[in-house]
């Protein structure tokens, strides 16, 4: 089988990512597609963390073939170190609301980095200020590209309770790996 990969904008996955990912298309960043589907990196949104050697993977789509995810992100981690020299981390969330498990994550070695949000609920409802509903508590996951000094502070919880690199997954008590 040929391998075809195409690094692309993310307007040429729009329709893709309109018709098969419950959040829809993203304007932001650099798509990849392949024979397994599609995912788009761009600069991170939170204003915490380092737009300028992190990535935030913001759409990750896939067609349904067995063991495509791992083996699509085995590709896109590779081309990243490749590409990339400074960029050393990725990051990315998933909805438990929405039935993620972050078992795709784990499968590719990403570890779980929970925000201070997962591990202690604030008392606004996560963003909601009596407005709405609300908003589910997505999990952080990160990749580790190569490394960073920094990493560990930026996702250090700041209220001296729990650090993300000693804190277990949601999972079983192992944590992700």
């Amino acid at each position: 089988m040929k391998i075809r990969a195409e690094v692309c904008l993310p307007r040429q996955v729009a329709g893709f990512l309109a018709e098969h990912h419950y959040l829809g298309p993203t304007t932001r960043g650099m798509a990849w597609r392949d024979e397994f589907g599609v995912l788009v990196l761009a600069a991170p949104t939170s204003r915490r963390l380092p737009s300028d050697r992190w990535l935030e993977l913001v759409r990750w789509c896939l067609i349904g073939t067995k063991n495509g995810g791992s083996q699509q992100w085995r590709r896109v981690s590779k081309w990243l170190r490749e590409s990339f020299p400074e960029i050393t981390t990725v990051v990315s969330y998933s909805d438990p609301s929405q039935g993620h498990t972050g078992a795709l994550y784990k499968a590719c070695n990403w570890r779980w980095a929970p925000t201070w949000h997962r591990l202690y609920p604030p008392p606004t409802g996560n963003g909601n200020w009596g407005s709405g509903p609300p908003q589910s508590v997505k999990d952080r996951w990160v990749f580790l590209l190569r490394d960073d000094p920094t990493r560990n502070e930026i996702l250090t919880v700041k209220d001296g309770r729990a650090r993300w690199a000693e804190t277990r997954g949601p999972f079983s008590g192992r944590g992700a790996r």
